[in-house]
């Protein structure tokens, strides 16, 4: 080494070694970056695992995520079309199932700290039936939750840092995430790096998948791209924040005297025409860029004359209700309501300028790709906003009040969050980035076909059920308003109002539903996994998994996950194709009692935790070894069990296992519980026969790559639910015995070929000559489904509101027979009257069944009538065809 290069090194050394110094090195078994419910959850999970060193570091001081930082104190939890009367008796709830997990354990203790402090474990008598709690009170739970495992060294627990940077071996097939380096909030200088064999990704924004470059998504998917049929068809001129807007939530209580909070900058009442003093003359003169419907906006109930106890704002989201606490102070959860949530897209001017000045163009990217001084530019002015409209409660709602002390100026903010504005750590976030996994999940997969509304769905299994589901799931796709509108004349430096977007809200229920394991894994990075809102389904989809139950069912199920590829060395990608090690990870979530309560896997509504035959049921439902229809989602495990399907059950779990036989009797006298539980324990020990894999991304071979193939071990599409066996009033079929003196009457297109024995209904106006036809000309109202052979049963018309069909006859007494229904989808809300009589009402047929009804009426005036429809239903009535004949 020449003296230039002597002199050059130390120089060198004498910069460097004060900052290598100053970074703190830290080796763990696995790194959780998060303190989200969802970080907690899976760093619970992989401790009661025998994980042995696990490092959680989140960027604040607080654990429980939406819980507690982000102040979000009314539990949202799975919900279906049925009921669940699980918890108080007084107080059903709409849940879609009973609950279970670590979830449980954590209401659990919620509930019963309220009960201790407040007298009841739901101390807001909430309108929609959520559990409450202060979310400073929660977050003490969450930690003494974390605390043994931090006692007993197994868990690391650092704050105020976040990933800046990412080691990443790149020498391998799939790049391989090896550790982080942390710097302190506030800094981008690094002063931590840890490194890790797994890393978990709980954060809020998906910060190690960004630093580590791994794929992810963001913003509206394009129908192109996963086609799913709620998608937009095209994206490209979307504005790069279009998703679920974010809410500064607050929480306020009574206070003892009036405790008004100052003018917030930038007030303006037009903010909150929801609420505003404007007549609805003066609303509609406002002129707003976008296509804002007034009749939309729900206004305030009676606002000149109710107090705020009266008023949804006050019962909705109510924490604590005065009336039967204890301590008798009410304090409200303030969340969405009113205008409050704060759209991400078409940003304020004042908004746009601070972020320009950041760095040019920022005020264009997505949120997701900001860096932290950019958000939280945003964030102060959801922040601002959300305080406008407190003070829009304060002043416009008590100058209506009619009990002055009865009203929101009555109310203050909470200072249990300690911070300097009294308001929470973080914003409410309902969307993240979303990990390009080894299966994104579609609308389609999940989505309940019965009807447009929730109103018409029913309970049933999901169109699709993952073969490597982790726990059940169920909620609406449910985007808030993502849109913003600005007045014409001010434009972006006036006031705003956020607004439905035409195709991003849709009030679609999902079906009953399960998680699937590659949804966690990354498709092209090893050493990581999704969680929190970090995972691998559509923007559609996000808008149905977003829960405070979801939430922490996929942080438990990521640390099931990664427990098990740490223990038995194997990468999470390779475990869903295991079916040993998928097992290992079910059992890890749903075993014995030494791992905590077990998690719901098979989304049946009638199985709490505590039945005897919970594991052992959920393990053979999710095994695929349990025969089921698609509309028995009640197991019924104190049913007699029958013995035609004692042995369909045993003939499916032998087709799981590699033994040839097993020996359980077949008994008349034995519930379907119990049959279950001596099942499981037979088989639970054996060697399971393991997934057969033909080619490394198409495992069945049947030209659908793994990456699009829901079920990865079925060939072709999707396994369809077995048909529920019809009746003959429910096959369509007319029957064979009619008399030759019957009259039939085929409804269909007008390009569909001629019957024998039938005449063709077209759809046209009743015409003299013709001697049948409509009351208007509905011909366009047809479709051919081309499913089944008789074309009378594949064609049909239809009307969504009210049509009148007649066709002459002599007059006297007539036996008319009707058909409704659709080969190829379900049909809610039917409904037939034939002279007057109601012969369908609010039927639903489901795809490939009809219903046929036989009705004797009296003609009188020479002509037969029959009604279909009706204006406020909404949905199809789809008429397949009708048989008339003289009444013997």
């Amino acid at each position: 080494m020449t003296k230039q290069q002597t002199l050059y090194f130390l120089i060198l050394m004498t910069v460097c070694l004060p900052l290598r110094a100053e970074v703190k090195e830290l080796k763990c078994d696995l790194l959780i970056v998060g303190g989200t419910e969802s970080g907690w959850a899976a760093a619970i999970q992989a401790a009661r695992l025998q994980v042995k060193s696990i490092t959680l570091v989140l960027d604040g001081e607080w654990l429980g995520g939406q819980y507690t930082e982000q102040a979000l104190a009314c539990v949202d939890e799975n919900k279906g079309t049925g009921k669940v009367g699980w918890g108080v008796d007084w107080h059903p709830m709409k849940r879609s199932f009973h609950r279970s997990g670590l979830f449980k354990e954590l209401m659990d203790r919620i509930e019963a700290f309220n009960t201790q402090k407040y007298g009841t474990p739901m101390p807001g008598r909430p309108y929609h039936g959520p559990s409450t709690f202060r979310p400073a009170e929660a977050q003490v739970i969450f930690r003494e939750m974390l605390q043994p495992y931090i006692d007993s060294g197994q868990v690391r627990l650092i704050t105020r840092r976040y990933p800046v940077k990412a080691d990443v071996n790149r020498q391998k097939q799939h790049p391989q995430l090896m550790g982080l380096w942390f710097a302190p909030v506030g800094s981008e200088k690094p002063d931590l790096h840890c490194t890790a064999r797994l890393t978990i990704d709980a954060s809020d924004w998906g910060e190690a998948i960004q630093v580590s470059g791994t794929e992810f998504e963001f913003g509206a998917d394009p129908q192109s791209r996963y086609n799913e049929p709620s998608a937009p068809l095209d994206t490209s001129n979307y504005p790069a924040n279009e998703m679920n807007p974010i809410t500064w939530a607050m929480i306020v209580e009574e206070s003892d005297k009036d405790s008004p909070i100052p003018k917030p900058k930038r007030y303006d009442d037009r903010n909150f025409v929801r609420t505003s003093k404007l007549s609805l003359s003066k609303m509609k003169q406002l002129q707003w860029d976008r296509p804002v419907r007034l009749g939309s906006i729900p206004h305030w109930p009676d606002a000149g004359k109710a107090s705020p106890r009266q008023l949804s704002i006050f019962t909705v989201r109510r924490i604590v209700d005065g009336y039967t606490s204890l301590d008798h102070k009410t304090s409200i959860l303030l969340n969405y309501m009113l205008g409050q949530d704060y759209p991400l897209e078409r940003l304020p001017h004042h908004v746009i300028e601070a972020l320009e000045e950041t760095e040019p163009g920022a005020s264009k990217k997505n949120i997701v790709l900001m860096n932290r001084q950019q958000r939280q530019i945003i964030f102060e002015d959801a922040k601002r906003h959300s305080l406008c409209l407190l003070y829009h409660l304060q002043n416009f709602v008590h100058e209506h009040a009619p009990d002055k002390t009865n009203s929101f100026r009555h109310f203050q903010l909470s200072d249990e969050f300690g911070t300097e504005d009294q308001l929470p750590h973080k914003p409410y976030i309902r969307e993240s980035l979303r990990l390009k996994a080894l299966y994104m999940m579609r609308e389609q997969d999940g989505r309940n076909h019965d009807g447009p509304t929730k109103k018409f769905a029913r309970e049933r299994f999901a169109h699709v059920m993952y073969p490597d589901g982790l726990f059940a799931w169920q909620f609406h796709y449910d985007f808030h308003r993502t849109g913003r509108a600005y007045l014409k004349r001010e434009g972006n430096k006036g006031p705003w109002i956020d607004y439905e977007k035409p195709g991003r809200n849709t009030s679609l229920i999902s079906d009953r539903s399960v998680f699937p394991l590659r949804s966690l894994i990354p498709i092209n990075m090893d050493g990581l996994l999704g969680a929190q809102k970090n995972v691998g389904y559509s923007s559609i989809v996000s808008a149905a998994i977003r829960l405070h139950d979801q939430c922490v069912a996929i942080g438990q199920a990521a640390g099931a996950t990664a427990a098990i590829s740490l223990r038995h060395g194997i990468a999470p990608r390779e475990i869903p194709f295991q079916r040993e090690q998928l097992e290992r990870v079910r059992t890890a979530l749903c075993g014995t009692l030494e791992t905590g309560t077990p998690v719901l896997i098979w989304p049946y509504r009638d199985l709490a935790p505590a039945h005897p035959y919970f594991v052992a049921i959920n393990r053979l439902a999710a095994r695929g070894v349990i025969p089921m229809e698609v509309r028995k989602v009640d197991f019924r495990p104190n049913d007699r069990a029958t013995t035609e399907w004692q042995r369909e059950t045993k003939r499916l779990a032998l087709e799981t296992i590699e033994q040839s036989d097993l020996t359980l009797e077949i008994s008349n006298e034995i519930s379907r519980g119990k049959f279950c539980q001596q099942l499981w324990e037979l088989i639970k020990d054996q060697p399971i026969r393991n997934f057969r894999r033909l080619t490394t991304h198409d495992a069945d071979g049947d030209s659908i790559l793994d990456v699009d193939d829901p079920t990865p071990f079925t060939p072709g599409k999707p396994i369809e639910w077995k048909q529920e066996k019809l009746t003959a009033d429910q096959d369509g079929l007319l029957d064979k015995s009619k008399t030759p003196h019957s009259r039939r009457i085929n409804f269909t297109g007008l390009h569909s070929a001629p019957l024998p024995n039938f005449e063709a209904d077209h759809g046209f106006k009743f015409d003299q000559k013709r001697g049948f036809g409509w009351s208007r000309d509905i011909r366009h109202n047809h479709r051919q489904r081309k499913i089944l052979p008789e074309s009378y049963r594949d064609t049909f018309l239809f009307t969504r509101d009210h049509d009148i069909w007649e066709c002459k006859v002599s007059n006297g007494r007539w036996l008319v027979t009707v058909c409704v229904g659709d080969s190829g989808h379900e049909q809610t809300g039917q409904w037939v009257t034939v002279e007057g009589n109601q012969v369908i009402k609010d039927v639903v047929t489901a795809s490939g069944a009809f219903r046929e009804q036989n009705v004797f009426v009296d003609v009188t005036d020479g002509r037969l009538t029959v009604e279909i429809g009706k204006a406020t239903a909404g949905t199809n009535t789809c008429l397949n065809w009708i048989c008339l004949e003289p009444a013997q």
